[in-house]
């Protein structure tokens, strides 16, 4: 099925691609995060073009390319090995990907690719949960062990707006500090967690791996786990300048549940591709 960003043509010549992925496998409460690209791309017409916080058309600068939504397959392994395919296929085009999620699982397979292309690369992770358990239902791979094994990969991450974590993640809490920013703690001292986050990301490359539950579930409601306490739409934005300053190769945003009749978070992710499409444009010489 193809079905484009804001209704609009592919362009000869993007600069952003958005790549949809509809994979849930590993979903342990509420389900239907596979809905979720399509639903996203569905409201995404709805938007205006016109970004009011920079004066710019994003569109008209930049240019998008959507992905056709594929149909993954019923076995795990394979759908995993079609995420890197699809993600070897952007990486080599050198375009800033946009990967529509989804559940949070589909990070490792991404970032096991992007790893061989940017050896440096540094994640930021926006998240309500750790996601570093070491194994989960008996997997050693979902949702919820996603990130332990980003970290496998060597690579550097830090998690920003966590409020949530199991028991076996209590020594990653206190170990591991200076890599978390709790959403308390961003809340209480916004300008002091946002130069953490900078001098994390220092020149790049950088991915950002976003849940749309690090937002507060007051503005995004259709999430698999809504956990209260979260960052707010302008908070998330701040922290989204600084990761386009970083050398930005790419992105995900999973973890969206539609909600029948009820499409806020759809509205509130496709608003925020557009968003970070600004600043993209913005910063090209």
């Amino acid at each position: 099925m193809k079905l484009n960003f804001l209704g609009l043509p592919d362009s000869s010549n993007p600069r952003v691609a958005l790549v949809p992925l509809p994979f849930e496998f590993t979903t342990s409460w509420l389900k239907g995060t596979k809905f979720a690209p399509l639903e996203i791309l569905k409201v995404s017409p709805n938007l205006e073009f016109f970004d009011e916080e920079d004066l710019i058309t994003p569109h008209e600068v930049l240019g998008f390319y959507t992905e056709e939504i594929i149909e993954f397959s019923t076995d795990f392994e394979r759908a995993l090995a079609q995420v890197e395919e699809l993600a070897k296929k952007y990486a080599e085009k050198r375009l800033f990907a946009i990967y529509i999620g989804g559940e949070h699982t589909v990070s490792f397979p991404i970032l096991k690719v992007y790893q061989k292309y940017y050896p440096c690369l540094r994640v930021l992770h926006l998240d309500a949960h750790l996601d570093q358990r070491d194994e989960y239902l008996g997997s050693k791979l979902n949702h919820a062990t996603v990130m332990r094994r980003v970290k496998e990969l060597n690579l550097p991450v830090l998690s920003v707006g966590i409020r949530s974590a199991s028991e076996e993640e209590k020594e990653i809490l206190l170990n591991e500090r200076e890599v978390i920013i709790p959403a308390k703690d961003f809340i209480k001292d916004e300008e002091a967690s946002l130069k953490k986050v900078s001098e994390f990301l220092g020149e790049g490359p950088s991915y950002l791996s976003l849940d749309v539950d690090v937002f507060d579930p007051s503005q995004a409601p259709g999430v698999g786990t809504p956990e209260p306490g979260g960052l707010s739409w302008y908070q998330v934005l701040e922290i989204l300048k600084l990761f386009v300053k970083a050398n930005p190769v790419a992105m995900d945003i999973v973890e969206v549940r539609p909600m029948p009749a009820l499409p806020i978070t759809e509205y509130l992710v496709a608003r925020l591709i557009l968003k970070i499409s600004a600043y993209l444009a913005k910063s090209l010489p």
